[in-house]
């Protein structure tokens, strides 16, 4: 998500998402004392790729796929969901903006090593894709398979 204002307007989205989701939004590393009835915890990082930019044609599904295969991939080789999504969020202009996204789901184990390789995934996808950032939730669910 490249435009002015993001970083406020993302810092304002994850503070709503904070608010309501309450004490599903932990910190990674965190022991919250979850209780599981089945399954055991594990943390979640929800990764939102924001695929418009500035001056350019939106991150194609093609380049998309390839940032996954040799970035998101090579850290997270026991798997990860990907899903579309259509965004929107008001500019501080007041501009309402809409974009495609891709949303990255990972389970991991909270690790100060995890969280620097999705910090990593972030970096490179703004680097790439001329980005502001790429949105970042931690939660730590109950998972069975």
């Amino acid at each position: 998500m490249h435009v002015p204002g993001m970083t406020a307007v993302a810092s304002r989205l994850l503070l709503g998402l904070a608010l309501v989701f309450g004490s599903g939004v932990t910190a990674c590393g965190g022991d919250d004392g979850l209780d599981c009835k089945v399954g055991e915890p594990q943390y979640q990082t929800d990764l939102y790729f924001g695929r418009n930019r500035v001056n350019n044609e939106p991150v194609s599904e093609a380049e998309f796929q390839a940032f996954v295969d040799t970035v998101v991939t090579p850290r997270f080789q026991d798997g990860l969901t990907v899903y579309d999504a259509n965004g929107q969020y008001q500019l501080e202009s007041g501009e309402l903006v809409h974009e495609q996204s891709k949303i990255i789901v990972l389970l991991h184990d909270g690790s100060a090593a995890r969280s620097a390789d999705i910090e990593t995934i972030r970096e490179e996808y703004k680097s790439q894709f001329d980005q502001e950032s790429v949105l970042r939730i931690d939660s730590q669910p109950c998972v069975a398979f």
